[in-house]
C-alpha cells in the first residue's frame, strides 16, 4: 500500500463532509472554507484518504507568511535582519475521530514538513510554524522538536533547518 496526500480539489463534497476531528474550529474549516481557500491560493490543503480512496482519513493547510523580528525568541534574532521574517505555517492538522491513535498525524506532519522543504527551495521561509488548538495538540508539536513561543505557548515554531530528513 503507497500512502500519499492528494489535493483537496480532487474531493467530493460528500467526502468533506463526512469528515469529522473532534474539533469543530478544525472540521468547519475542512467542511466549508478548505477548497475555496486551495483554490484562491490562500491556503493549500492536502487530505490522506483510506485505501478505498472514498474516506478522509486526515487533512493539513500550509501556507507561507512572516512574522515580526521582534516576536523571536533572542537566540533567534542573533544574524537575522531587522524586519518581518519569512515564514511557512502549518495553519491546520486534523485526523478524522475514526482514525486517531494510529499514527496518521504524525505522517500528515511529516508530509506538511516535506512539502514546505521542498517550497524552500523556491520560496524563502526561515521556520515553521504551527498554532496548536490546546495543550494536547501542543504535546504532539513538542515531540517532533517544535517549540513554543515565549509569549504564546500555543503558538510554536521549527526552524527550516531544524526539520529532520525523513
Amino acid at each position: 500500500m503507497v500512502l500519499e496526500t492528494i489535493s483537496i480539489t480532487k474531493l467530493t463534497e460528500k467526502q468533506r463532509r463526512s469528515f469529522s476531528c473532534g474539533v469543530v474550529a478544525l472540521d468547519d474549516y475542512f467542511k466549508q472554507f478548505s477548497k475555496g481557500n486551495h483554490v484562491k491560493n490562500i491556503g493549500k490543503t492536502f487530505v490522506l484518504l483510506e485505501d478505498d480512496h472514498k474516506t478522509v482519513i486526515g487533512y493539513y493547510t500550509i501556507s507561507m507568511g512572516s512574522v515580526d523580528f521582534l516576536s523571536l525568541p533572542p537566540e533567534l534574532r542573533t544574524r537575522l535582519p531587522k524586519y518581518p521574517i519569512p515564514i511557512a505555517r502549518i495553519a491546520r492538522l486534523a485526523v478524522d475521530i475514526k482514525s486517531q491513535g494510529l499514527g496518521w498525524g504524525e505522517f500528515l506532519l511529516v508530509d506538511a514538513l516535506q512539502r514546505i522543504r521542498q517550497a524552500v527551495s523556491l520560496v524563502a521561509a526561515f521556520m515553521v510554524i504551527v498554532d496548536a488548538k490546546d495543550e494536547k495538540a501542543k504535546s504532539f508539536y513538542t515531540r517532533f522538536g517544535f517549540t513554543p513561543f515565549a509569549d504564546n505557548e500555543l503558538c510554536l515554531f521549527l526552524p527550516i533547518d531544524s526539520i529532520p530528513n525523513f
